[in-house]
């Protein structure tokens, strides 16, 4: 599998509501088997040729212009059936994701004909990693230096991810201002500049590792949301490390 990407625009600015003008960066995805002769999946080319010509245009146009109010996860789920037919032979397109910001992604899946979107936060918060039932010099071999009696913080990075099909009249999958309300409201505001351990009820029974806060983060917006379903929660601890929860 390889993925190519081109930009849109090339001018960074701030976003209004579900439209934005900002640096855009569109992603493909393909898989397929390699040529044996050359070892390529396909020529590149082929791949910026159909992202520059056909995708591009359509998302740029549908999206920005009043008079096809369709928005960008309309656009791209509209868009998809014709990129595919003109994606290069012999191997076939999965995915088109389009970033919209730092902190927002739109993916379109072509195997399951729906359209996802992508919400990034953040929260600081401390906590220790220790289990009653083990012993001391278990709790240091298993956790370290995190299970310092005093805690230690982490600015964790929630990525919220819902999928859905966009309305019909507007295009969208959920406003914007909605969506970020429910996270924080339901999430941020709970964890952020908080002792884990002490002052959340749901993890002082509840080892708050970045793997239970992940699931713990799915609880709490699992049943938050009309019109479309939470596909995932990913919870980055260290920009090395994250864990993600998709139900069960």
């Amino acid at each position: 599998m390889i993925g190519g990407e081109d930009t849109i625009n090339r001018w960074a600015g701030s976003p209004g509501g579900d439209r934005f003008e900002m640096y855009w960066t569109l992603r493909a995805v393909v898989s397929g088997t390699p040529d044996p002769r050359t070892g390529y999946l396909c020529n590149i080319k082929q791949i910026d040729h159909f992202l520059n010509d056909i995708v591009v245009p359509h998302v740029y146009s549908c999206a920005a212009d009043p008079d096809q109010p369709r928005g960008i996860a309309g656009a791209l789920l509209k868009v998809f059936p014709l990129a595919v037919q003109y994606c290069p032979s012999l191997i076939c397109l999965d995915s088109l994701e389009l970033h919209v910001s730092p902190y927002t992604r739109f993916i379109v899946d072509g195997e399951k004909n729906m359209v996802m979107l992508t919400r990034s936060y953040e929260f600081s918060a401390s906590h220790r990693l220790h289990c009653e039932h083990l012993s001391e010099e278990e709790n240091r071999n298993t956790f370290g230096k995190c299970g310092n009696p005093h805690g230690h913080g982490h600015n964790y990075v929630v990525e919220v991810t819902l999928s859905g099909n966009p309305n019909a009249q507007s295009g969208i999958l959920i406003p914007m201002n909605e969506f970020d309300r429910i996270v924080y409201e339901r999430v941020i505001t709970r964890y952020d500049h908080k002792n884990l351990n002490v002052e959340c009820a749901e993890f002082q029974q509840f080892n708050p590792s970045v793997e239970n806060i992940a699931k713990t983060i799915w609880d709490r917006l699992s049943d938050a949301f009309d019109r479309v379903s939470l596909h995932h929660v990913r919870v980055w601890e260290t920009p090395k490390t994250y864990a993600e929860f998709a139900g069960q």
